[in-house]
């Protein structure tokens, strides 16, 4: 019978294992990414990075009608790394939003049952108003100017999602969100040069589950920036309740 391997255990090679690697028990993600403004390899080349290091394997989904209670039933997290938008009579015609009341219903019971949500960038784009989705967010779309330079604040050092992460610029687009929330769940604050400011990442909790919003993402650069990636893992852990 083989010996079980704990976050403390030293095999034969006599090296402590880290916790992330001890145990092929791994909450799994499933990721929607990808619409005709940002592609889906950038999407998923950042996020895999991230959640690789946390050892948290993921599937990634392009096609939004194939999102439901159904496909949602064996995951722990749900990411959300695309608009909602939808143009039934072709690109550059009248425009609505893609995802359904069901696919609403199945996002909120997935999380007030217990698991986590990160919505990443324009995660809050054109999704149904006035639905459960938004009041699941906390927060709407609000427009944004073309990719400049500006920084992201953390407005919330003790937060476990913002752990370890420091104020950092980026060239990307600055989302001017509309934040429905209050001061204690804002993580983070975006500020242009010119000083114009948007809340840029906040958590919140319905029923027993999570969810967090990061507003970075729009260009290689804000993605794969060393502490996005590192809001991305303490995202996940936290959503998750690995820490």
């Amino acid at each position: 019978m083989a010996a079980q391997v704990t976050s403390k255990s030293k095999p034969t090679t006599g090296v402590e294992i880290d916790p992330v690697y001890a145990t092929i028990l791994r909450p799994r993600a499933l990721a929607l990414i990808g619409d005709i403004y940002h592609g889906p390899i950038l999407m998923r080349d950042g996020l895999i990075a991230a959640l690789v290091k946390e050892n948290i394997p993921v599937t990634f989904l392009e096609d939004p009608t194939a999102l439901n209670a159904k496909a949602l039933a064996g995951y722990s997290l749900l990411i959300i790394a695309r608009n909602g938008r939808y143009w039934p009579d072709g690109y550059g015609k009248p425009q609505t939003a893609w995802m359904t009341e069901e696919q609403q219903k199945a996002i909120w019971d997935f999380v007030e049952s217990g698991r986590g949500f990160l919505a990443v960038h324009n995660a809050h784009t054109m999704y149904p108003p006035n639905g459960p989705y938004y009041k699941l967010f906390g927060g709407d779309f609000g427009g944004h100017p073309k990719p400049y330079v500006f920084t992201i604040r953390v407005e919330n050092k003790n937060h476990p999602i913002t752990a370890g992460v420091e104020d950092f610029d980026i060239y990307d687009e600055q989302h001017m969100s509309k934040y429905f929330l209050d001061q204690e769940h804002l993580l983070l604050r975006s500020v242009a040069r010119d000083n114009q400011q948007a809340a840029a990442g906040w958590w919140n909790e319905i029923g027993k589950g999570r969810f967090c919003y990061l507003s970075p993402g729009h260009t290689p650069e804000a993605l794969n920036h060393p502490m996005m990636q590192r809001l991305i893992r303490g995202a996940a852990r936290w959503l998750l309740r690995m820490d």
